[in-house]
């Protein structure tokens, strides 16, 4: 039933493109089924997609924006492909840096690693520590290159110094960030959440809330969800930075704290 509604879906997509003059490649379209780790190691027939002339089969792994996905929302290999990508242009940035000047050089390693972890980053939010970890010592490789340091120096003054905020940290950043333009409302209508609505007036009434789902006993795959780990990070701010609703001023203020719970 799912796949019939699909295939009417994609029909009626395809009608659209075709009356503005746009044509949908059949043979490049991908079906991935998101399949819980309770049943992962079972035997299921999974179905097959018609798409057109095209008969679509289920993939292990699909790539969107950038990100690539996986039956199981590991991210596993979008990880180790962020990681590989950013080892490649670290190698061939330190082959030229002696020729670079300083501002050439961090803007290099800006855009070619450091922009490239931080992209979607939100998605990342509750994986294990081993995977985060993976992109910290990319992170890592880039600040050593940057400052000229060894690798058996320390790295957190380095982090410190340069003012980077860990991979954990940058994650609960872009998170917030996102939270802050549903609150105000400046973010796309997909992205909006409910506020959570106070039965009296108090001081702290201009500083809105996030209406947080309840917590389950035992943590499952949805406590990612952004509809969850927005209200959870968003609602434990101090109000003073819940109420500035200059978006680069509360940015600043976020970045203060989130800093001093990495490094304090």
């Amino acid at each position: 039933m799912a796949i019939s509604h699909m295939e009417e879906c994609i029909s009626e997509v395809r009608m659209w493109l075709s009356n503005n003059q746009l044509k949908l490649n059949d043979d490049k379209t991908d079906l991935l089924m998101l399949i819980p780790p309770s049943t992962r190691q079972k035997h299921i027939q999974l179905p097959v997609l018609s798409v057109g002339s095209s008969l679509i089969t289920p993939s292990s792994k699909s790539r969107n924006l950038g990100v690539v996905f996986d039956q199981g929302m590991t991210f596993h290999d979008h990880i180790s492909k962020t990681v590989s990508t950013g080892f490649f242009y670290l190698r061939s940035i330190a082959l030229a840096k002696k020729y670079l000047p300083a501002e050439a050089l961090a803007t290099l390693v800006h855009a070619f690693v450091s922009a490239r972890i931080d992209s979607c980053s939100s998605i990342l939010y509750g994986l294990p520590k081993y995977e985060i970890n993976r992109l910290q010592k990319l992170l890592n490789q880039a600040a050593r290159l940057l400052t000229h340091t060894g690798k058996y120096e320390h790295i957190t003054p380095i982090l410190r110094k340069l003012h980077w905020l860990p991979v954990h940290q940058r994650i609960q950043f872009k998170i917030l960030t996102l939270a802050h333009k549903v609150v105000y409302e400046t973010s796309p209508l997909y992205l909006r959440l409910p506020k959570h609505q106070q039965s009296r007036i108090t001081r702290s009434s201009s500083a809105p809330l996030l209406e947080r789902k309840r917590a389950k006993k035992k943590r499952s795959a949805g406590d990612r969800a952004f509809s969850v780990a927005a209200p959870s990070l968003w609602n434990a701010l101090p109000v003073a930075i819940r109420s500035t609703g200059d978006l680069h001023a509360f940015q600043r203020l976020i970045k203060t704290i989130l800093f001093r719970n990495a490094f304090s």
